[in-house]
């Protein structure tokens, strides 16, 4: 699995979108011949060009089509035409579920999966570096370390997943910097999107899964909800009629399940977050 390639840089909403609108007419503008071109265009130097680049295909907002040239997805293409500037939440959402769920996911996806989602306590950056280190031994330490930085930096300021309240930090004298899952809002648009990103790349050609299933593909990390609280939006969503062609929430004695609808697709559930789901900035 490939890593996310940031090169210890983020990247704002202002590139993210003037990159998507530059690739609209110029496949070509990660290639060497138009780095100075593409350079100039985004106002940025070439370590900070390939960490764009980076980020917008481990987003899935970009893909290779052949050597030195790129083109928009489906799901790049669905997020401009809806949000051409990139000021919505529900793009950011996408944005970062698109991460999870990504073959360029590593080390973003274990950021989330290394921290606490019952008692959201307190972590060391260092320790949860240590941890990732140990988790993908198969990659070189300064290569995990380089990525890390930049998914962290992600988390600060004013960056737009920052804005979304996913991740917490904060500064400890003893110890340094210190991170913990965040409490975003969570909207109903984002659950289903977050369930139909899991069936279509964890669980694609089963009809139904387990709930246990569904907190083993990550889902409860990265929506920084407990399994009780997902539970709780599960019960809480298959009790309205809107979503009912989108999946059932089947409860037993001993194991819960869930059963996917016809429009548990992320390609339909993409456009109802982009064009229904509600504002969650902080």
């Amino acid at each position: 699995m490939a890593l996310i390639g940031t090169q210890k840089f983020a990247v704002s909403k202002w590139w993210t979108g003037k990159t998507i609108e530059l690739l609209k007419s110029n496949r070509d503008i990660f290639s060497k011949a138009k780095m100075r071109d593409v350079r100039k265009e985004l106002i940025a130097g070439s370590h900070v060009i390939k960490s764009i680049q980076g980020w917008m295909q481990a987003a899935q907002l970009i893909k290779s089509v052949k050597l030195g040239e790129y083109e928009l997805t489906d799901s790049g293409r669905a997020i401009y035409d809806n949000d051409p500037k990139l000021e919505k939440s529900a793009s950011w959402w996408a944005f970062h579920l698109n991460i999870c769920f990504s073959e360029r996911c590593e080390p973003y996806n274990q950021f989330f999966l290394c921290l606490d989602v019952l008692a959201k306590d307190w972590k060391p950056y260092k320790e949860v570096v240590n941890k990732i280190d140990v988790i993908l031994e198969g990659d070189a330490k300064d290569s995990i370390e380089s990525n890390l930085e930049g998914v962290k930096k992600m988390f600060v300021d004013d960056r737009p997943l920052a804005e979304l309240g996913l991740i917490e930090t904060r500064k400890n004298r003893d110890e340094g910097i210190l991170i913990r899952l965040g409490t975003p809002k969570l909207t109903d648009e984002i659950i289903i999107h977050a369930l139909a990103m899991t069936r279509f790349h964890k669980y694609k050609s089963r009809s139904s899964i387990d709930f246990s299933e569904l907190l083993s593909a990550g889902l409860g990390h990265y929506l920084c909800s407990s399994p009780e609280q997902l539970r709780h939006h599960l019960r809480r969503l298959n009790q309205n009629h809107h979503w009912k062609n989108h999946f059932g929430f089947n409860e037993a004695v001993n194991i819960d399940s869930i059963s996917f609808g016809d429009d548990c697709d992320p390609r339909k559930t993409l456009l109802e977050l982009l064009q229904k789901g509600e504002d969650t900035w902080l």
